[in-house]
């Protein structure tokens, strides 16, 4: 099985990426805020926004990207990044701050997992399926990475110098990098490897004018977007109020991780097994599953439940980056593949940066079970929206010419 130099590298380059503009907020946040004397919840408040201001530049790159080629917007991308976070080391006060955290978020999917997908259809067209996974399974890595080494460089330096750190990895790991990728089409577009769609693939019968397929992408994707975010960030939270020890808690919700990565590996290794379609069915309905799982410890909280919970979410969690990947690939190829990603990114970051707010007002105001049930039933849109768009396009077949 061969692996491409350039894929590795954008594994390499997506982590930074996803490590210094954002895993790294978690950590420095609190010691940006004991400086200046701001409350966390401000500071906090500002990622969140600098969310938003993402999902307004996602289709804005994403036009970039297939205008321009993903290698020169990922090039600047790094350029703007190692900027940017050189620029909050020298920081004086809070109007600087929101400036600059809104101008590096603005830009952060440049070099995320939007724009390397993007840089990897481009490259390889409809095959690329087994390198998306591969930059996923690379860059599920991060927080595991950039956590402890954040924790640890606190101990030897101050928050300031740890951005000019990240800055550095900006501008000397990943602008390389990105400047080295190959440009253009490593193959025509319809040619076949292993990796190609399956030529039992039906195409459906549908107008260039129909938007139900995209309206259906958005619907589940942005809804998964809702359930990883709010999960993401209210778990511990959650497991608290359900009366889980905290120590049962934090292990069942380390189990997570180990899940993702064992299903994306999975997805690698054995990639024939499975359409993209039916990827995307079994990502949506193992969310769905886990946290109907998580909904039983309501009645029920037995720690057997809890850590069933964590493996199938984690399982869903895991396939779910891929396939935002691999399915606009697989229905709608290549051509315009940037701005469909950057539309369907940017409606899924605007309920990303709602859903923590979201579920935390609802656990509060109303209880544990309405938080619950608030991401059982976003997991089911997703999951509903994501079948009846395999159906659709499934439809009758474009007669040959």
């Amino acid at each position: 099985m061969k692996v491409s130099p350039s894929t590795l590298g954008l594994g390499v380059t997506m982590t930074i990426g996803y490590g210094t503009l954002y895993y790294s907020f978690s950590v420095l946040a609190p010691e940006i805020a004991r400086e200046f004397g701001w409350d966390e919840s401000f500071v906090f408040a500002i990622f969140s926004i600098g969310l938003l201001a993402g999902a307004v530049s996602a289709p804005i790159i994403g036009r970039m990207i297939d205008r321009y080629g993903a290698r020169s917007v990922m090039s600047f991308g790094s350029l703007f990044a190692a900027a940017t976070l050189g620029l909050i080391a020298f920081m004086e006060n809070a109007w600087q701050f929101v400036i600059i955290a809104l101008m590096a978020e603005f830009f952060a999917i440049a070099v995320q997992y939007d724009a390397g997908f993007a840089a990897l259809a481009q490259r390889y067209g409809r095959n690329a399926r087994s390198e998306i996974t591969l930059v996923t399974l690379i860059a599920g890595f991060a927080s595991t990475i950039f956590w402890p080494l954040l924790q640890w460089l606190l101990t030897l330096m101050t928050w300031r110098d740890i951005y000019l750190v990240l800055a550095a990895m900006n501008l000397l790991i990943a602008l390389p990098i990105h400047l080295t990728m190959p440009k253009g089409r490593l193959v025509p577009q319809e040619s076949s490897n292993e990796d190609a769609v399956a030529p039992s693939t039906p195409s459906p019968a549908l107008q260039p004018s129909d938007h139900r397929p995209m309206v259906l992408m958005a619907i589940s994707l942005a809804s998964g977007g809702f359930v990883l975010s709010a999960t993401g960030a209210s778990l511990l939270v959650l497991l608290d109020d359900i009366g889980f020890a905290t120590a049962i808690g934090t292990i069942a919700a380390s189990c997570i991780g180990p899940s993702q990565v064992a299903a994306r590996l999975f997805e690698y290794v054995r990639r024939n097994l499975f359409s993209p379609p039916m990827t995307a069915i079994i990502a949506a309905c193992a969310m769905t599953l886990g946290l109907m799982l998580l909904g039983l410890t309501l009645l029920a909280p037995l720690p057997a439940l809890l850590f069933a919970f964590a493996i199938t979410y984690g399982v869903g969690q895991g396939l779910t980056s891929i396939v935002r990947g691999m399915l606009p690939l697989h229905y709608f190829g290549p051509e315009g593949y940037g701005r469909r990603t950057g539309t369907l990114s940017g409606i899924r970051m605007v309920l990303s940066a709602a859903a923590p707010f979201t579920v935390i007002f609802l656990n509060e105001r109303l209880g544990t079970e309405a938080a619950i049930g608030s991401l059982v039933t976003a997991a089911l849109v997703s999951t509903i929206s994501m079948l009846a768009l395999v159906r659709l396009m499934a439809g009758p077949r474009v007669q040959a010419a």
